[in-house]
This record gives structure tokens, sequence and C-alpha cells, in this order.
């Protein structure tokens, strides 16, 4: 499977029936679209509150039933689209299932963190200022499932007019130390992502994928950038790790820092903010080094 929408799906999404759909997202900044093989998922925080997939008999509509602990919803509309006044049936339901997502939540906190991610870098009031924009969330490859897939995309003018300086970025997002060790931890992770990255064809694949559905978002209005994106740099992938409200009182992150697995295939990099929130801005980008100074001088 790869990322990305037919052209048919693409043209229903961006100007035929499908196109309420997408213009609600823009309109709600607490949505965020993402595209899948053929297919799109829209997230409210973190959650996935609306799937729609193209089928050989139409588009089908999903929302999980999970939020209503199990039981089938009533304010679910029909599964299969096939005309505006489907697509209206299904955002008449959105406030309805928004509430069953905020009264029944299953999603880690993390998945929140990441679709915040997406908001501030790619279409949030400092979008265009911040130096990378969030090509996908929740990439499953062969090698188990990267949170953030991103281009660094540095904001000076100079380098918004190069085509050579966009670097490919893989995250992943913890949230709370808790989350930092362990079989889904920090150093698990980091060998996940050496190991993908270790086969040149597992890294063009990426790279080709992640320009297919840069390019499509922001078609689509998802993507506050001026231009396409045309190609990656040959330079290596940074493998950024994005950590929520770790305590710094807490010296087990520091720890595994400094035995961090080597990354032969990516520069490793943490991110941190510019005072609050999450945009990804060049001079917060750390290398562990200075992120474990940073640490030890809050000690």
């Amino acid at each position: 499977m790869t990322r990305g929408l037919s052209e048919e799906f693409f043209s229903d999404l961006h100007a035929g029936f499908l196109a309420p759909l997408r213009q609600r997202v823009i309109a709600d900044k607490s949505l965020c679209l993402e595209l899948r093989d053929d297919c799109v998922n829209v997230y409210y925080r973190g959650g996935n509150l609306l799937r729609l997939a193209r089928t050989a008999s139409g588009y089908v509509a999903s929302f999980d039933t999970e939020y209503f602990c199990g039981r089938a919803p009533s304010i679910a509309p029909a599964p299969l689209v096939r005309d505006a006044g489907d697509v209206a049936r299904w955002l008449d339901a959105v406030p309805s299932m928004k509430q069953a997502m905020d009264v029944f939540p299953k999603e880690p906190a993390e998945r929140e963190v990441q679709q915040l991610l997406v908001r501030d870098n790619n279409f949030g009031a400092v979008a265009r200022s911040t130096d990378f924009y969030i090509c996908d969330i929740e990439y499953a490859s062969g090698h188990g499932r990267f949170d953030v897939i991103a281009v660094r995309w540095p904001s000076t003018p100079a380098a918004r007019k190069r085509q050579d300086s966009h670097r490919l970025v893989v995250g992943e997002v913890k949230f709370g130390d808790g989350a930092i060790e362990g079989a889904a931890g920090l150093h698990a992770h980091v060998n996940d992502i050496n190991e993908h990255l270790a086969d040149p064809a597992n890294l063009a694949a990426l790279k080709r994928e992640m320009v297919r559905v840069f390019n499509q978002k922001r078609a689509l209005g998802l993507v506050d950038c001026e231009k396409d994106l045309v190609s990656f740099s040959d330079e290596p992938p940074l493998l950024l790790l994005l950590l929520a409200n770790h305590d710094p009182d807490k010296s087990r992150l520091r720890e595994l820092l400094r035995a961090l697995p080597p990354s032969p295939h990516a520069e490793l990099r943490l991110a941190s903010s510019c005072l609050l929130g999450y945009g990804l801005y060049d001079p917060a980008i750390l290398t562990p080094e200075n992120a474990l100074a940073r640490f030890d001088s809050c000690i």
C-alpha cells in the first residue's frame, strides 16, 4: 500500500461532491485530514473521527463504535456516500461524534500531540514561520508505526525559494516520562527507525510517498505553503524525538539519552518548544548533547 489518493478521489475531494468535507476540516481547526491508501482519516483530538474509503461500489464512511462502548451509534448515517446529501448527513453528525469522543476517549495522549503538531506547523497561525511541515502521521512501515513524517523546510526567504534544502524527518512522539522506556520506549523506536532506513529502497520509497502526499495535501488546502515539494535532499534524515511533558526532576530520560543506540542512517535530534506551543523551529531542535546540557541545567 502507498499513501495518496487516486485522481478520482482527489477530484471529488477538491471540487466535487466530497468538497464540503474538506472545507469543514479547513474551517474547524480542531480537525485534521490525513491521506491514506485511497482513503482519508479525519482526526479529532488524536482519534479517528471519520474514515472515508473509496471502493468499487463508491465511497464508504465509518466511525469507530468503540467511542460508544462498542454499540453502533444511532447518530451515524448510512455508510455508503454517493452524493452531496450523504456528505451533508455525515457532517451534521460531526458534533455528536465529537461529543462521544470527548466523553469516551480511548486514544493515548500522544495522538493528540501529533494532531497539534499538524495544526501548528501546517495550517495554524504560525505555520509559515516554522521550519518544518508535517507530511503524515501514524505512518505504518514494515518496521512498526512512525508517529510523524515531516520535511524540514527552513522559513527564511532564501531557503523557501530553494528546491534542494528539503530534508526528510522521521519523528517519534512520547507523552510523559512513563512512555519513554520499555517495549515501546525510545530505544525500541530508534532501533525500528534505524532498521527501516538501513534499506535504501525503503528510504527512496518513503521520500516518493511523502512528496506525493505533501503536494496533494497542499493542493487540498491542508498545508499553508506557497510551493510544491519537488524532492527531498540527499542529506541523512533527521530522527526527531518529540517528548511532551518531561519532568526535569526525573533522571531517567537523561540516562536513556546517554545510552541511546547509534543511528548510522539518520541524525538524532530532540525537539523543544519556543516558550509554549508545538511549532517546530530550527533553534529549538537540539542535539542529544545540547538537550542533556539543558536538562542538567534545570536540576
